[in-house]
Parts: C-alpha cells; sequence; structure tokens
C-alpha cells in the first residue's frame, strides 16, 4: 500500500497531479477540495507531500492523493459503501468538504448530499446508514471552523482562488485575502469576491 508520496510536482490539474519521484512519475487523481488546498499552492517544479490510496480492483492500479489524512479517511469510508466508487467518492469530495460530508451523515441530511451530482436519495440514504456509525467529527482549530461546518462558500473561493491565480496573483496572497472577504461577508457571490479581492490586493 502506497500511503503517501513526497517529490517533485511536475504538472497540476484540478483532477490530477504528476509527481516525480526519484525519476518515477505518478499520476494521481485528486478532488477539488485538494486542489485548492494550502499544501498544493507550490508551483511546478517545487517539492511537495501528499498522502495517497492505491485502489486496487482486477486488472486497475489508480492511485488517489489528499492533502490531508482526513480526506482519505472519508474517502476510504465513501469507497465501502455499496454503490460508491472512486470516482463518486472524488466527486463528493469536490463538492463538499470532508467536515461538510461528516456533518450531513451525523445529521441524516439527505438534502446536502442530493446535492452533488450523480447522488440520488436511494444513494445518500445508504451512505447515512453505512456511515453514521463509522464517522467521528472533530472539531477543527481557527476562526472559519463555525461557517466551514455550516456549507461555507467553499466552491465559491475555490474559483475565486483560480480565477486570481490565472491573473498572475501570488495563491498564498490571493488565499489571504479571501480568507479575509469572506469572514467579513460570507454571503458574497463569486464575482463581489473577486471584485473585492482584486481591490485590496492592488491597494496592498
Amino acid at each position: 500500500m502506497i500511503t503517501h508520496l513526497r517529490g517533485k510536482l511536475v504538472e497540476k490539474n484540478q483532477s490530477y497531479l504528476i509527481i516525480d519521484c526519484h525519476g518515477v512519475g505518478y499520476h494521481i487523481h485528486i478532488s477539488s477540495y485538494t486542489y485548492s488546498s494550502s499544501s498544493l499552492l507550490e508551483k511546478e517544479g517545487k517539492n511537495i507531500f501528499i498522502y495517497t490510496y492505491l485502489f486496487i480492483k482486477e486488472n486497475q492500479h489508480v492511485l488517489y492523493g489528499f492533502s490531508d489524512k482526513k480526506e482519505r479517511q472519508i474517502f476510504s469510508h465513501l469507497i465501502s459503501v455499496n454503490g460508491i466508487g472512486p470516482s463518486s467518492a472524488i466527486m463528493l469530495l469536490s463538492s463538499l468538504t470532508p467536515y461538510e460530508i461528516e456533518k450531513s451523515i451525523s445529521k441524516e441530511d439527505i438534502k446536502m448530499l442530493n446535492k452533488v451530482k450523480g447522488i440520488g436519495t436511494k444513494i445518500a440514504k445508504r451512505i447515512i446508514i453505512e456511515l453514521k456509525d463509522k464517522i467521528e467529527i472533530i472539531p477543527r482549530k481557527g476562526k472559519n471552523i463555525k461557517k466551514l461546518l455550516e456549507n461555507t462558500p467553499y466552491l465559491i473561493k475555490k474559483e475565486a482562488l483560480s480565477a486570481l491565480s490565472v491573473l498572475g496573483f501570488s495563491p498564498q496572497e490571493s488565499k489571504t485575502v479571501l480568507d479575509d472577504i469572506l469572514d467579513e461577508n460570507p454571503e458574497f457571490s463569486l464575482e463581489n469576491l473577486i471584485k473585492e479581492s482584486l481591490k485590496k490586493i492592488v491597494k496592498s
């Protein structure tokens, strides 16, 4: 079992990474949650560390990567559910954070899970029934935890970070500015978030 990799980031995409480890290139599937995490703010050519899960089925050997152990744990739980494969698990983790998934299961919030493409009511109920006794919500530290657990605009922030990166702004600086803005204006739309962040970055 390959549990983690440390190596040079050769290529980064919203759905996969290619990491060079001592001359061997690993193709790693990732979620949007991992793509936008602080651990992947490094540019191509820099060294990174990522947790992994090797999925083996018949002739398939597919490597999945995660920014933290919590996401990998949720992925492992999800693929243990009948009818949920790795692709569906990654889709869930790209639409909801690991903590939002845990909360949905704990609160038996079928509607939240239904928001994810490909997850119908029947599958959502199955996820809740099979995983309710396996998860344990552990509060995260930091001033944004309350909003994170209450369906924060995670995807809006991800899109804004990507847009600012395309415009040539530093990912780390952009992330800091976006966090500050969302702390004060959690209801902001993507358009307003980008406009406000551009004002702050230009002024700094």
